[in-house]
């Protein structure tokens, strides 16, 4: 079994993401890590190829600036970096997503099975989603708990929506029309068919320093509502809520992260409350998942099945 490795960037250093970080830590898992890299002014390129893996294989793309809308681009790129890939199963990760090491076994062990088993096409994997700093982790709901990450080659599989999960391109008997450079609502595309991989992602996205993390969320919302709201963002700030659900992070980071984590040196102090003003419902929804373990009307996008 041949293991293909993807991610895509554009201006990962100016924006701050750990791209070299989750990079390293997908190698030890892969026959090759295919880096798509979007036309930067950051060196980011330049990071990518001073990694000196030969695993590594980087394509060169330039984003097509008419799909910024919903954040269309960031599936585009996604599938330039899939279809790029020459394995029998993929793994994904996004440049701002770590794997710990002490997974890779268990990771290794998950995608044998799921290249031998016919009904199972993917792995989802655990998320732990970082808030405000290193050692806050994000806990209330609208912090999604897996997706998939892992997957076979030869279903046609391609990125879904705003390249946060994945669909199987699946039209029906008789289909005249063209599979679209980018899956959204409304093809004809189903759920993957997945079994869980045990494994975490660490997901990096929500920790930088608060003024880096405005410009990083400038650039976000510019792919999703245009020129206006990155210059809102621009002008408005950021600073991360205190009111955030958080608890402390328990265990250690993936060792790539390392000199990243130490080099924290802003304050995020949150207020630990159960019930916040104006988020009432939330909070309840919030409140019958930490007592029950249930999460009403989760978004899932994937069948488990394994």
């Amino acid at each position: 079994m041949k293991v293909s490795g993807f991610t895509f960037a554009r201006n990962a250093v100016r924006l701050r993401y750990p791209l070299a970080e989750s990079i390293r830590s997908a190698l030890p898992l892969v026959d090759e890590m295919v880096v798509n890299v979007g036309r930067s002014d950051d060196g980011t390129l330049e990071l990518v190829r001073g990694i000196g893996d030969p695993r590594i294989v980087v394509v060169e793309s330039v984003w097509d600036e008419e799909s910024l809308v919903r954040g269309r681009v960031l599936a585009e790129q996604t599938d330039i970096a899939l279809d790029a890939c020459t394995g029998d199963s993929f793994l994904y990760l996004q440049a701002d997503e770590v794997l710990h090491e002490d997974d890779h076994p268990g990771i290794r062990e998950a995608l044998r099975r799921m290249h031998e088993d016919p009904a199972v096409e993917g792995l989802i994997f655990d998320y732990v989603h970082f808030y405000g700093s290193f050692h806050t982790v994000g806990v209330a709901r609208r912090w999604y708990r897996q997706e998939v990450r892992a997957f076979k080659a030869g279903i046609d599989v391609r990125s879904w929506k705003d390249a946060q999960g994945f669909r199987v391109w699946a039209p029906p008997p008789g289909f005249k029309g063209e599979r679209p450079r980018s899956l959204k609502p409304g093809d004809p595309a189903r759920k993957l068919r997945v079994a869980g991989s045990g494994a975490r992602v660490f997901h990096y996205g929500w920790v930088r320093p608060p003024d880096q993390q405005t410009e990083k969320l400038a650039e976000f919302e510019r792919l999703y509502q245009g020129d206006e709201a990155r210059r809102r963002r621009l002008s408005e700030g950021f600073s991360y809520d205190v009111e955030e659900k958080v608890r402390p992070f328990e265990g250690t980071h993936p060792a790539t992260m390392a000199a990243r984590v130490a080099s924290e040196d802003w304050v995020f102090e949150p207020r630990r409350r159960r019930i916040r003003p104006g988020h009432l419902r939330e909070d309840l929804l919030d409140l019958f998942e930490a007592a029950t373990g249930v999460r009403i009307g989760e978004y899932r996008n994937f069948e488990l099945v394994g």
